[in-house]
């Protein structure tokens, strides 16, 4: 299964929207802020799984959880946008997370950079910030049997 990861959009839905026609994902998963733009992605293809969480930019989504936890073909993942667990300051506090609800990759945004990493087995992945002005970049993750590969995607080199 395909899954793409996006951040930080920030009132930048179309980005997405034209990562998700040509990904063709079969699942989405949003990191916060732009929970709004979330919402327009999954009304523009409302047969997609689209799990949506909260940032701390979407002031008015209180609805929306911070975090999940779930499994997708045999992989269990943590998900947050990243700002309660301090990942502007380091990642050990988002790495005891992913680590105590048994996980092995934690999904985060916030920072606005990119970044795949694994360290003593679990995998840190942030996509960076899809609505970014001069670098916007989102996440794929390829799910097969248990096992994963993540990519950063340059969105503007795919739409030159």
């Amino acid at each position: 299964m395909l899954l793409a990861v996006f951040s930080d959009s920030h009132g930048n839905s179309k980005n997405m929207i034209a990562a998700v026609t040509r990904e063709k994902p079969d699942e989405v998963i949003f990191l916060g802020d732009g929970v709004a733009d979330a919402e327009k992605l999954a009304k523009a293809y409302p047969a997609l799984p689209v799990r949506i969480l909260r940032g701390n930019c979407d002031h008015d989504a209180y609805d929306v959880e911070e975090c999940a936890i779930f499994e997708l073909d045999g992989v269990k993942i943590f998900a947050a946008h990243g700002h309660i667990q301090g990942v502007r300051f380091g990642m050990d506090r988002f790495g005891n997370s992913v680590y105590f609800s048994g996980c092995t990759l934690g999904l985060y945004g916030h920072t606005h950079r990119a970044l795949c990493q694994t360290v003593n087995g679990l995998t840190f992945f942030n996509p960076g910030s899809i609505g970014d002005r001069k670098f916007p970049t989102y996440g794929l993750i390829d799910i097969r049997n248990g096992e994963f590969i993540c990519k950063i995607r340059d969105f503007l080199e795919d739409n030159r």
